[in-house]
């Protein structure tokens, strides 16, 4: 069923069927959804909507696969195209399909905005929990060359992170970092919650030794 209608939507048009529509038969749609009718407009939709899903993949491409999903993408243009559709005038045949693949083009770069707003502030959240890590263990010291040995501390912990085996550095980083909780990182990776607390104790200990190795190197910088 299609945005806001509460009717069972009529059964598709197949454009590979023996009689697909006419351009003829498209532009009277066209007019008679610019009309109001949204029996035409639906029409429309489901005579374009391989195409346009089509149209949807291959904006996605392999860059934005597992991030955007064509479904979503379809589904937000399609309210966009009943919204907007009392103002198109169909000059052809192709007309409505040119037009409502400009309109998927516009979700796509709304989307691809709101994703990597989203992976902004995820990436500002992750690195205010390390900074405030670094800030705990430093104590505040802002003379220049505490700034530097800051600098330098930030790297050291990214190393020991990176160092951790695979799915300690996982739990460490899901646990501390993204701050999420033992139950649903116990959940995603199939223990128990007392198990992932034990491994994430075992992380932090192997961290923290590793810092403090770190720490000795950094402590002499001048």
């Amino acid at each position: 069923m299609l945005p806001g209608r509460r009717r069972r939507a009529p059964s598709p048009v197949d454009p590979s069927s023996a009689n697909p529509p006419t351009d003829d038969e498209i532009r009277s749609w066209c007019a008679q959804a610019a009309g109001g009718d949204l029996d035409a407009a639906e029409r429309l939709l489901w005579a374009h909507h391989g195409r346009l899903l089509g149209t949807a993949r291959r904006k996605i491409g392999v860059d934005w696969q597992g991030k955007i999903e064509a479904e979503d993408l379809l589904q937000e243009a399609y309210i966009d195209i009943l919204r907007q559709i009392h103002g198109f005038e169909a000059r052809d045949g192709e007309s409505f399909y040119r037009w409502a693949a400009r309109i998927i083009d516009h979700k796509f770069i709304d989307q691809v905005r709101r994703f990597r707003r989203a992976k902004r502030d995820a990436r500002r959240e992750i690195a205010g929990s390390r900074q405030s890590l670094l800030d705990h263990v430093m104590a505040g010291d802002r003379r220049p060359s505490q700034t530097l040995r800051r600098q330098d501390a930030e790297g050291a912990l990214m190393s020991c992170l990176a160092r951790l085996p695979e799915e300690s550095r996982a739990i460490v980083t899901r646990r501390f970092l993204e701050q999420e909780e033992f139950a649903s990182i116990a959940a995603d990776l199939g223990k128990s919650e007392d198990a992932v607390r034990r491994a994430c104790s075992r992380a932090v200990d192997r961290l923290r030794d590793c810092m403090g190795r770190a720490s000795r190197y950094l402590s002499a910088a001048p």
